[in-house]
């Protein structure tokens, strides 16, 4: 069995774009947890630094443009149709550990998330087996390269 090659510190840095996150359960069901129009960055910085930030495509806006006037029901819906964290990041023989020090969610904050990394030309791949109460599940979140932007004309 052939094994995929390390990647290396300098292939990742920068920007991706989220492409898809899936997650397989044991019994083979296979969920997208932000659905298939969802959107997001992954930022890796040469000096060490990491942002990830999806949010689903259907998140609705609030009633209000003042996100403190929101009813608890718009910032619960909010909440859920939006994920980020970024921290510290290192890579060690393939595997990326993202050391949070910011998240939407409190209970990131302080926590090493361990992703194994796979690149492919523009794709990369990061993946995580998680336990549940329900059994085993695996994430895999693909990100790709983003297309540079067309050059502006000066003025």
């Amino acid at each position: 069995m052939s094994r995929a090659p390390v990647v290396r510190r300098s292939e990742i840095l920068g920007a991706w774009a989220y492409h898809a996150w899936r997650i397989t359960y044991e019994d083979g069901r296979i969920t997208e947890p932000f659905g298939a129009d969802a959107s997001g960055l992954l930022l890796y910085t040469a000096d060490g630094f990491m942002s990830a930030c999806i949010m689903a495509g259907d998140r609705k806006p609030f009633a209000r443009p003042n996100p403190r006037e929101a009813t608890l029901r718009e910032r619960a819906d909010a909440f859920d149709g939006y994920f980020s964290y970024a921290g510290r990041w290192r890579l060690v023989r393939g595997v990326v550990e993202h050391i949070v020090s910011i998240a939407a969610n409190p209970a990131m904050v302080g926590t090493s998330q361990f992703r194994h990394a796979r690149l492919s030309g523009r794709r990369l791949v990061l993946s995580a087996e998680e336990t549940t109460v329900h059994g085993l599940r695996r994430h895999e979140l693909e990100w790709r390269r983003p297309r540079a932007l067309p050059r502006s004309k000066p003025r």
